[in-house]
């Protein structure tokens, strides 16, 4: 379980498809993901616009978590390839830039809402525990 006092700001998943046909999703994704951690208690996380507000902004992961005041920052990327998606998520420590957590998710796409919920479901699950185990980390 996260501890009391985290901050975590999603930045917007990118689209790595060609012709960005996905963004719509990798949006819906990013959005999913902010509402999930939003429900995790002692967690605080910007809203939507703080983190789409950041979008296709080639700015510094300190930078970005200065302005937010967050510790964690976690983003992504999604790619389709016939009936099949993949997405990936990373969390990153504001502090210093370093991945401290990434994990690839492959899901048929069919359901748009379904893989979102079951992704978004999923990655809140591993930084629970993502964000614990770097924090022990940093005492080192």
């Amino acid at each position: 379980m996260l501890l009391s006092g985290d901050s975590i700001a999603v930045l917007p998943f990118l689209d790595l498809t060609d012709k960005m046909s996905e963004e719509p999703f990798a949006d819906g994704m990013t959005e999913e993901l902010i509402d999930k951690l939003s429900g995790v208690p002692g967690l605080k996380v910007p809203g939507a616009t703080s983190s789409f507000y950041f979008k296709g902004k080639r700015i510094a992961i300190a930078d970005i978590a200065k302005t937010l005041g967050v510790s964690y920052v976690p983003d992504g990327s999604v790619r389709k390839s016939g009936l099949m998606l993949r997405v990936v998520a990373r969390l990153i420590r504001a502090d210093n830039g370093y991945v401290v957590w990434s994990e690839t998710y492959d899901r048929p796409f069919q359901d748009k809402i379904w893989v979102q919920d079951d992704i978004a479901s999923e990655v809140t699950k591993a930084l629970r525990r993502g964000v614990v185990g770097s924090r022990s980390e940093q005492g080192k």
